[in-house]
């Protein structure tokens, strides 16, 4: 209950900042350019130095640990959702199915995820999300692409492992094993950095909320039933499989709260790089964002 009023408090605090980001959009202070090149920021600056701080810890086998089981249930969790995703998109129009399973399968866990793991269990809950993060940015470009565009993308596949975000985590994990301390002078302004994290991400996420007909989103069916199955059902899934699971209860909702995060905003870039339907991945990120609200401190209650 004490977790589930955590997460409500933190969730609430990234409604507001979210706000503020579409207020922003409203009054004319900033437009698409300018969200393009704030959620280029976001992702090649605030979240890379976040994540490598994260590992910024004394080395503990208790942590390396649940970095390992970290991964198991990350690899796990997704192949629970693949198997989902394919159930709810089948019959579905071929191109509609690539819009919805991309973005039912990957969550917002870089802009959301990661600053509510920080928000509510500090360093220890990105350290434990990093696994997932990961996960999903491995299987984005290339199980994504290959989805999106029908065919192998080898030129895609290897950019994952020259992303900001991959290199922070392996630079971070490289530290962490060789117990690599930054001196203060370098970590105290980095630290500063990854704190920005959370306010211009949701800033970002409201900026594109902002951007979407929710009138005409509110009255899409079928959005409510994607983003029921998205932040209800496969997390609710993930809580009934990982209680067999005999590891800690903390890397278990790190991960639980991962797959709750709404859809990402990645979908919506895809659908537009690969001729699929850029405004309908709009609006099913902008609905499940907005009823993440409720479903995120719903499932850490579960949880």
């Amino acid at each position: 209950m004490e977790l589930a009023g955590i997460t409500l408090y933190k969730t609430l605090v990234m409604a507001i900042l979210a706000l503020t980001g579409v207020f922003s959009y409203r009054a004319g202070i900033v437009d698409e350019a300018v969200n393009k090149k704030l959620s280029e920021l976001v992702l090649t600056l605030f979240t890379p130095v976040l994540l490598f701080i994260s590992f910024q810890k004394e080395f503990s086998e208790e942590l390396l640990s649940g970095l390992g089981v970290s991964v198991v249930l990350s690899l796990v969790s997704f192949a629970v959702i693949w198997l989902i995703c394919k159930c709810v998109v089948y019959r579905q129009d071929k191109d509609y199915a690539a819009v919805e399973h991309i973005a039912m399968m990957y969550s917002n866990c870089g802009f959301i995820g990661i600053p509510m793991a920080q928000g509510i269990w500090g360093t220890d809950g990105v350290f434990y999300m990093t696994a997932y993060v990961a996960a999903a940015n491995f299987l984005l470009w290339s199980h994504g692409i290959i989805v999106m565009s029908g065919k192998k993308d080898v030129k895609s596949l290897k950019n994952v492992f020259t992303s900001p975000t991959i290199l922070a985590i392996v630079l971070g994990i490289v530290c962490f094993l060789a117990q690599i301390q930054l001196p203060a002078i370098i970590s105290d302004p980095m630290e500063m950095i990854a704190a920005m994290n959370t306010p211009m991400a949701m800033m970002v996420a409201g900026i594109n909320i902002a951007q979407a007909d929710l009138r005409h989103t509110f009255m899409k069916f079928r959005l409510y039933w994607l983003s029921f199955v998205k932040l209800v059902v496969m997390p609710a899934a993930l809580i009934g499989l990982f209680r067999l699971a005999p590891v800690g209860d903390e890397v278990k909702t790190v991960m639980v709260l991962a797959t709750s995060c709404p859809v990402g905003v990645t979908g919506s870039l895809f659908a537009l790089r690969y001729g699929k339907d850029a405004v309908y991945a709009s609006e099913l990120f902008a609905m499940s964002t907005i009823i993440s609200i409720i479903t995120v401190p719903l499932m850490m209650l579960l949880c």
